[in-house]
């Protein structure tokens, strides 16, 4: 007797639908993506799509949802970390690891990474949406762990820092990875990979003011690869 053809659940159905839309939509924009297209991609038939998504402007709304969950990883590390300076410097290699390379999938962080650009192109509300999710919660923490910091004496005299000063963490971060969305070298730094993100970690953590004293005492460049690593095989 011939095996059933396997058939995925009508959940894992709409979240394959969502990844083969998120790089449909990064690949030809909001407006140039088509439902048909997006069908092709997900190999089910325009029909199914629309029984699970009543169109294509609700299957975009829904895609900040699915691409935060997929690019969510990682964040345990601070979830209930108390504010210090040490929290701070993970916290800010973290970011800068999330962003650029990524944790995770690759297409899927590089698929999100295009659909933010777009939106900031356009109406910027998916851009909005994701930052607001993803990155605005990590904002409340760094600056908490800033003043704690300033407090243990960490921090050099003189320097304020707030909001503004935060976000340019994940700003340079995110402007890294654009860079480097292209098949081609964009710009030649003249390091490795690795090397690059290690001195954007230290750059950004004296731009935001720590003493050297500090982030040599708390960053740990091998020790948080292999953290990442491991997050990256723990990645369904």
């Amino acid at each position: 007797m011939p095996s059933r053809p396997f058939r995925l659940s009508a959940t894992d159905r709409r979240q394959a639908i969502l990844s083969a839309a998120a790089s449909v939509f990064a690949r030809l924009g909001r407006e140039g993506a088509t439902t048909k297209e997006i069908a092709k991609a997900a190999g089910v038939s325009e029909a199914l799509l629309y029984r699970h998504f009543a169109s294509k402007e609700v299957l975009y709304a829904e895609l900040e949802t699915h691409c935060v969950e997929a690019n969510a990883v990682g964040s345990r590390l601070l979830a209930e970390a108390a504010p210090s300076t040490a929290t701070l410097v993970t916290g800010v290699a973290l970011l800068v690891q999330a962003v650029f390379p990524g944790i995770g999938d690759a297409q899927s962080h590089n698929d999100t990474k295009r659909l933010v650009t777009a939106s900031l192109l356009s109406d910027g509300q998916f851009a909005k949406a994701f930052l607001d999710r993803h990155v605005k919660p990590w904002i409340g923490i760094f600056e908490r762990s800033f003043r704690a910091a300033q407090d243990a004496g960490d921090v050099e005299d003189g320097v304020q820092t707030g909001s503004a000063e935060i976000w340019f963490v994940h700003h340079m971060a995110n402007t890294l990875h654009l860079i480097s969305l292209p098949d081609i070298t964009v710009v030649e730094y003249g390091v490795t990979r690795a090397k690059l993100i290690e001195n954007t970690v230290r750059f950004l953590l004296r731009g935001i003011g720590l003493r050297n004293t500090a982030i040599n005492r708390h960053y740990a460049p091998e020790k948080l690869r292999t953290i990442f690593a491991s997050m990256d095989q723990d990645t369904p």
